[in-house]
């Protein structure tokens, strides 16, 4: 956009725009893109400033069973590359550093990196998870306990974030539909390797509660287990995962009346049009809106990861700047 309609987004004078503007452009983190197209308008048109990606890129990883999806996204959150990589038997965090260690030579000009992973990040750090699934003898790989501080002592030139995939699922369908709904859930399942999570925007932002669990999922029964016991036999499908994730889609939408809820993950990767009709049939109590992300639409957790990195990355720039 230009200066100009930057003045009447920020609301500030034009005189502190252009002071602005002129130091990001030294940074080199905006650059002149082109001219405003202004047919029909008096004056002259004046330059579109441009985040510029040559300057500023990101790393979102995305961490699963036997496979790692990468995103090497700009600042300004356009998709520059992507990538899903097996790793066999190695392990996770290895295959996490490989990874990294291949984007960096490739990619000089990242500065940040998020990685998504499906287990509770608590505040503290700690990360929860449970067993990695497929052909390792019941292997638990899934010891995620040290990665962060393994990843900042590996790379410490780099910030990194390290965030639960249904949390990064729902900052990607925050930032997607350019944060219209304050409040909003997101349901991430996923089928194979089977996965349930729950994200939440409340009031604008990421809402992680006092520990980092928020969302999660708790059921008593043993239902959920059974789902995931049942994955390499062919008998799961998106309508039983939905049945029992339904109390607790029914009680979020009561107790948060958010203004959306949404479903997302690799559970509707491939599912019919008459699958998708049975579903919003199963849906119909729930009090508020309810979006179904298939297909071309699905929520990448690693793109989620990229831009938590982001305002990570922006955070850290303005408190450099008004410290000077």
């Amino acid at each position: 956009m230009s200066q100009a309609r930057l003045k009447e987004y920020c609301d500030l004078q034009a005189s502190t725009i252009s002071y602005l503007v002129n130091d990001l452009k030294k940074c080199g983190l905006i650059k002149d893109a082109e001219q405003e197209q202004r047919e029909g308008k008096v004056g002259k048109p004046g330059n579109l400033l441009a985040l510029n990606n040559d300057m500023a890129s990101f790393l979102g990883l995305y961490v699963e069973d036997n496979w790692i999806d990468t995103y090497w996204i700009g600042i300004d959150g356009r998709i520059l590359e992507y990538k899903r990589e097996k790793y066999g038997e190695n392990s996770v965090e290895s295959s996490i550093i490989d990874t990294i260690q291949y984007n960096m030579s490739a990619h000089g000009s990242i500065k940040g990196i998020g990685v998504a992973v499906k287990g509770i990040v608590q505040t503290d750090g700690t990360i929860k998870s449970g067993k990695r699934y497929g052909n390792w003898d019941g292997k638990d790989a899934w010891n995620f306990e040290g990665l962060a501080n393994d990843l900042k002592k590996q790379f410490s030139e780099i910030p990194f974030i390290v965030e639960n995939d249904a949390n990064c699922a729902a900052e990607l369908f925050h930032y997607n539909t350019k944060r219209i709904y304050s409040n909003c859930v997101t349901y991430l399942l996923n089928q194979m390797p089977f996965g349930i999570g729950c994200g939440l925007i409340l009031c604008g932002q990421l809402y992680r509660g006092g520990n980092g669990s928020a969302g999660e999922i708790f059921e008593k029964g043993g239902l959920m287990r059974s789902l995931a016991g049942d994955r390499n036999a062919g008998q799961q499908n998106t309508e039983t995962m939905i049945q029992a994730v339904m109390p607790h889609i029914l009680t979020t939408g009561y107790l948060l009346n958010p203004n959306c809820i949404v479903l997302t993950g690799s559970c509707f990767e491939k599912i019919t049009d008459q699958e998708l009709e049975i579903i919003r049939k199963m849906l119909e109590d729930v009090p508020v809106k309810v979006e179904i992300l298939s297909g071309q639409d699905l929520l990448n957790p690693a793109q989620g990861a990229a831009l938590f990195a982001i305002d990570r990355y922006a955070a850290d720039l303005v408190g450099e700047v008004t410290q000077r």
